[in-house]
């Protein structure tokens, strides 16, 4: 299950700006390495029990744990047979299971099945309708007689099901719980495909089909489907036969030999391409709307390849017998990894243009990499996710190194740090969380991001050959069965030949990260580096002392450098060193491995030796933000960061620079970056500082980058530059993309149509309310407001209502319907301040206001709503 996270860092990143948090500095600049509260400590202090009057300990409630559930049967196959009432979102299932007690002999078989009309029970073999008691959630089956493990049990339940009648909706990363979705049923939206899919993690499957509907359960699987013959299908495992039934239906076969969870069950339905690809002799397939068929093949970009990259990594040959990836409508997460077929959102159709520089590589292997772990071994229960989600959130960090080097995977690291710190701000618990409130609160920044960080950890403590070794024999020993947490640590044992309890305990175990403070001191007497660390973290959320195994990087002042393995396991370290001379900077480290936030003070010489020989991402753009914020000339040194080999490093540096009056050398190289630099970007943001600068002899270059071919961002960024430098060409130019669809596109008119004052230009946004997403989103309703300021109160309610139109349609992109409920609260807070006293007025305030509560209301999102409350006060 993929969190899509960009939302979720972004959405924290949205409520951090709105609560206004703290800053402190540290060595690196990223938002992972700011807001948060530094305590001083000067002594570590482990509170005692409470004590009664008698001196005895106050009793303790016992904890609540979240125990693996029991199994009193265990499923070997389920075979479904399916068809579908798509007007009243029905589905029409006999289900036959055959299973046998787990251990202690059974007289009942308990099945989840929601919200189900059970028609009939009957036992296979005798042919014997079976009695059943069934109460909405669990169908208990008699069986009839005390039945032993080594009794095969056969039956077959004849149900219908209605998923969106029982399903219920909440904020959490699974968006709903309804297991199986009708999208456009009844063909009403002719901006919408008519489609089936499904969602079964966490527990959601039970929707739609009768099973045991928990992660440590496993069987094999059929599907037959029956559809009309215009649609496609898809199921796990592979396509066995396809029968015209000769009423305008056809029922397809899907067979699946490998037992896998029934969370991971899944089928899909509609009008797609399917576009084929091969790995080996294993079928790869993409299935896309069929307007983007010519773009599968980069929407799932190096998929072959990732196939060969992770079976080489892990030396285990990817174990399932196809893999195809589904695009599907209104998806209520990211994406998800049932076994061989994967479902993702629509925000991955995308054409090849809108794909350069912000490809779906993490996503799709993100997912691809469940196959090994989430598919193959599967948690044992959601207090694991860990061992599904961590894992599948590092293989984006290990793709990104293999295909685009170290500096691409830092940078990918820094944001998943960024993403499990914010919430670490909010909450910490254990990676291995028995006490959740719910299941679905596991699929958060500890089990993603901080899962997949505390992984880098451990392969750099055991290296590579090691690591990899203990996670192919990982594989081996739990081939198609749950694990929990000591099973991977007892394969890394095992290969290494060490106890790495101290490792799993700290990380898996226990809460937090370690706060770390440096400070070095050089003396010339005694030719000795003594360098101290304290570990400063809050030990009443954080796990006190943590051991941490690293290196400390000491450069010296030709540039050599030399490496110290140190170990630091005390709330204050006090580490020595002798040297032959005194050293220019020293790095604690430096490779940026550790899940830590490290303060550190640098002096400009020191920054300046840290951004010429920094080992790592993190330390050489933190370095480089210095030196640009603080440098007061501009030379050689300003003009290699503008050169820096890494995207991210050139495009704050733009920012970095104070533009106005630098000679032409300057902004020569301003204009050849906005031509030719390698990140879309980085083009893009040279070009908006070029369109400030508003020097003729720049125009051209601005002007051709409005054309029919540059990436969606470049030509974005030319249209705002070229009205800052000739609005009337600006204006002929924009004539040829105003139909454009693209989200980039369309906030960049938008913010010239909202500078020009006229609202005749208020049709475009209307046209395209629902077309922006992402941030453009904030920017293009941000636009609209300035014009809707302008409108007399009757139109302006009028808006208000298409707003809330917009606000209240869950499929929407997140920030789409923040913007527009953003821009429905801005105006009537714009209102208020008028305090105009007239009758229109008062009108329009009372029905806004009536408006947001039913947004409000509406809302499915939790910290949304919250969002929303929050705008409301100031």
């Amino acid at each position: 299950m993929n969190l899509y996270t960009t939302f979720a860092f972004c959405l924290a990143t949205f409520i951090l700006f709105s609560c206004g948090q703290s800053k402190v500095l540290t060595e690196d600049p990223d938002p992972a390495f700011s807001d948060v509260e530094i305590r001083n400590l000067d002594t570590l202090v482990i509170s005692a029990p409470a004590m009664e009057s008698d001196g005895q300990a106050t009793p303790a409630e016992i904890p609540v744990y979240r125990a693996t559930p029991t199994r009193l049967i265990d499923l070997l196959h389920t075979s479904l047979d399916l068809s579908f009432d798509w007007q009243s979102e029905k589905v029409i299932g006999i289900a036959k299971l055959k299973f046998h007690a787990y251990w202690h002999p059974i007289e009942k078989a308990i099945l989840d099945a929601k919200g189900f009309e059970i028609n009939e029970v009957r036992n296979l073999k005798t042919g014997q309708a079976l009695d059943f008691d069934y109460d909405g959630e669990q169908l208990s089956i008699d069986l009839g007689r005390s039945c032993p493990r080594e009794d095969t049990l056969d039956i077959q339940i004849d149900y219908i099901a209605a998923p969106s009648k029982s399903a219920g909706h909440d904020g959490r990363a699974i968006s709903s719980d309804q297991g199986l979705f009708f999208i456009n049923p009844r063909g009403t939206d002719g901006n919408k495909p008519s489609q089936i899919w499904t969602q079964g993690e966490t527990e959601f499957n039970s929707r739609w089909f009768p099973t045991v509907d928990k992660p440590n359960e496993r069987c094999t699987q059929e599907t037959y489907l029956t559809v009309d013959e215009k649609y496609t299908t898809l199921s796990n495992g592979l396509l066995q036969s396809s029968t015209n039934n000769g009423d305008g239906t056809r029922t397809d076969h899907w067979s699946m030999n490998q037992p896998h969870a029934p969370y991971l069950f899944m089928v899909a339905v509609g009008e797609y391409a399917v576009v084929k690809d091969k790995w080996n002799d294993i079928e790869v397939t993409y299935y896309v709307e069929p307007e983007f068929e010519n773009d599968a093949r980069s929407i799932f970009a190096h998929t072959p390849e990732m196939l060969t990259f992770f079976s080489d990594l892990t030396g285990i040959q990817y174990p399932w017998d196809k893999y195809a990836q589904i695009v599907v409508r209104d998806y209520v997460s990211g994406a998800m990894e049932n076994t061989t077929s994967v479902i993702y959102g629509e925000f991955v159709q995308r054409t090849k243009r809108e794909l350069i520089d912000q490809s779906n590589d993490m996503i799709v292997a993100h997912e691809l990499f469940h196959h090994w772990f989430g598919d193959y071994v599967t948690c044992e229960s959601w207090a694991n996710l860990t061992m599904n989600e961590g894992f599948a959130n590092y293989s984006e960090y290990l793709w990104s190194e293999y295909k685009y080097g170290r500096d691409a995977a830092d940078y990918h690291r820094q944001q998943e740090l960024s993403g499990y710190l914010f919430q670490a701000q909010q909450e910490v618990h254990p990676l291995i969380h028995f006490s959740y409130d719910d299941k679905e609160d596991m699929f958060d920044q500890h089990s993603y991001n901080k899962g997949g960080l505390v992984l880098h950890m451990l392969r750099h403590y055991m290296g590579d050959d090691a690591f990899f070794r203990a996670l192919k024999l990982y594989l081996q020993e739990n081939a198609l069965s749950a694990v929990e947490v000591h099973d991977l640590r007892l394969a890394c044992e095992e290969v290494l030949g060490e106890d790495l309890n101290w490792f799993f305990n700290q990380w898996f175990l226990a809460s937090g990260h370690p706060l770390l403070e440096v400070s070095d001191d050089w003396s010339d007497s005694s030719s000795m580096l003594t360098v101290i660390v304290e570990q400063r973290q809050d030990v009443t959320q954080n796990h006190p002392i943590f051991i941490i195994p690293t290196e400390i990087e000491i450069i010296y002042p030709d540039g050599t450098r030399e490496w110290k393995q140190v170990s630091i396991d005390e709330r204050i370290e006090r580490l020595q060193f002798p040297l032959v001379e005194e050293p220019a900077a020293i790095v604690l480290d430096p490779s940026r491995i550790q899940l830590a936030l490290i303060q550190s003070d640098y002096n400009d010489s020191e920054q300046t030796i840290l951004y010429q020989h920094g080992h790592s991402l993190g330390v050489r753009s933190a370095a480089a933000d210095y030196l640009l914020a603080t440098s007061t000339k501009m030379d050689a040194k300003i003009m290699s960061i503008l050169n820096d080999p890494f995207w991210s490093i050139r495009l704050n540096a733009l920012d970095g620079i104070s533009w106005q009056g630098l000679d032409t050398a300057w902004v020569q190289q301003l204009a050849d970056m906005a031509k030719h630099d390698s990140h879309s970007f980085v083009r893009a943001r040279a070009l908006e500082l070029l369109g400030e600068l508003g020097l003729d002899s720049y125009k051209d270059i601005v002007s051709t980058a409005i054309n029919n071919h540059d990436p969606y961002p470049v030509v974005a960024a030319a249209i705002v530059a070229l009205h800052q430098m000739d609005p009337d060409l600006c204006a002929e130019k924009i004539t040829v993309i105003r139909a454009d669809k693209n989200t980039d596109i369309i906030a960049a008119i938008s913010v010239i149509y909202a500078l020009a004052g006229d609202t005749s230009n208020l049709s475009y946004f209307a046209t395209h309310l629902e077309d922006v997403s992402g941030l453009s989103a904030m920017g293009f309703y941000g636009q609209l407001e300035v014009l809707l300021s302008e409108l007399p109160f009757v139109d302006k309610l009028g808006w208000m209502e298409m707003l809330a139109e917009v606000a209240v349609k869950t499929n929407l992109d997140p920030y789409t319907r923040m913007a527009a409920t953003r821009t429905i609260i801005s105006s009537l807070k714009g209102v208020e301040a008028g305090r105009s006293g007239s009758e229109e007025s008062s009108t329009f305030r009372s029905k806004t206001n009536s408006l947001i509560e039913e947004i409000i209301n509406k809302e499915p999102n939790a910290q949304i709503r919250s969002i929303y409350r929050t705008m409301l006060d100031l």
